[in-house]
């Protein structure tokens, strides 16, 4: 029991100190964005509404600024040799200049407020931060899409290429199957089939079954003998005549 007691105490704290850990850089930029929207509304005459604005930009561009730095170094690192490289040296001098420019910002607003007039010229700089950022993220974003779609499509090729290879492999099985029924066909009549290249076709069956109609059908033997093929087609072939020459209705009428 006691046992169980101090497992769960250790995972409470443990929980605990995750919580704090991500929550605390959340709050850590918030002291110098509440310095900054304060002296915007005191120095710049912000409507409150504007300094939160100002605040909140201060208080997420840090983080996305770091959060794309280290996204860029990571991909850097586990990327395979043929995977296009990130620009990290970009993403860190976003970094370099989102953190002057917030120095900026609390030294002219707080330090030294008689430099306030020339705090404005800053914000377009991290105007340029957060539209490069979204560059960056953009440009990303788009590299890991092309490696899942070309990841996929070498997968695809891979799968058609097995499919093809079993297709090949089953062809030449049923090809060997089909020489080996024809030989057993062929041997059962006493006369040998000939390979698939040289049988006759059903075309030539007609004509010769058409040229020697007042001599009766031909028989199952004389087809086998006579064309190569195997005794099953050679009753098909025979089959498929007579349903073929048998006179209609009309036409047996016509002829009395």
């Amino acid at each position: 029991m006691n046992r169980n007691s101090e497992a769960m105490k250790q995972l409470t704290e443990r929980n605990a100190v995750k919580f704090v850990a991500k929550l605390s850089p959340w709050l850590a930029p918030m002291p110098s964005a509440y310095f900054v929207a304060r002296s915007s509304i005191t120095h710049l005459a912000l409507p409150w509404p504007v300094a939160v604005i100002v605040a909140a930009i201060i208080e997420t561009l840090g983080l996305a600024t770091v959060h794309t730095a280290l996204w860029l170094s990571d991909w850097n690192h586990t990327k395979r040799k043929v995977d296009p490289s990130a620009p990290t040296v970009i993403a860190l001098a976003l970094g370099a200049v989102y953190l002057v420019t917030t120095l900026g910002l609390i030294v002219a607003l707080e330090v030294w407020p008689d430099l306030a007039t020339y705090a404005p010229a800053l914000f377009p700089l991290l105007a340029i931060v957060g539209t490069v950022n979204l560059a960056l993220i953009a440009n990303q974003e788009r590299r890991e899409a092309e490696v899942v779609t070309e990841k996929a499509e070498r997968k695809t090729a891979r799968k058609e290429s097995r499919l093809r290879a079993e297709t090949q492999r089953l062809d030449a099985d049923l090809a060997q199957k089909d020489a080996e029924f024809a030989a057993q066909d062929g041997n059962a009549i006493g006369v040998p089939i000939m390979p698939m290249a040289k049988r006759g076709t059903y075309t030539e069956f007609i004509s010769v079954q058409v040229a020697r109609d007042g001599n009766g059908p031909m028989s199952a033997g004389e087809v086998v003998a006579q064309f190569g093929v195997p005794k099953r087609t050679a009753y098909n072939w025979i089959s498929k005549y007579a349903a073929q020459s048998k006179p209609v209705p009309q036409a047996q009428e016509a002829a009395r």
